[in-house]
């Protein structure tokens, strides 16, 4: 337990099937395009930054390739993303997350 007073982020896990160059150019690109109200940065290598314009949220996120998962002849990438949100602000998460999926769904259903 920590002694520390400030409020911990939460930490959010995913595997995804992509790459990890592939995800970043999704997030700087179509996901916080001019037609997104969430900015996304690089501040480091794979590591990003996404901001919702008129307020303090911000989530950090990072990711690492993982080994590919091997389905017959065809190996699919595997990418451990790790969200961390400071401070839980209800609604404002919800809205990433919803653009989130919409933008990094892949497949059919």
């Amino acid at each position: 337990m920590s002694s520390n007073s400030e409020p911990l982020a939460d930490l959010i896990e995913y595997e995804m099937g992509y790459g990890a160059d592939e995800f970043g150019k999704v997030l700087l690109g179509p996901f916080s395009g001019e037609r997104s109200a969430f900015d996304a940065i690089e501040i480091g290598r794979h590591h990003w930054r996404v901001s919702l314009e008129d307020s303090a949220f911000e989530i950090d996120i990072r990711v690492a390739e993982k080994p590919p998962r091997k389905l017959g002849l065809f190996n699919l990438p595997v990418l451990d993303v790790k969200f961390s949100v400071s401070d839980a602000v209800g609604l404002q998460r919800d809205d990433f997350f919803h653009r989130f999926h919409q933008y990094f769904h892949k497949g059919g259903g």
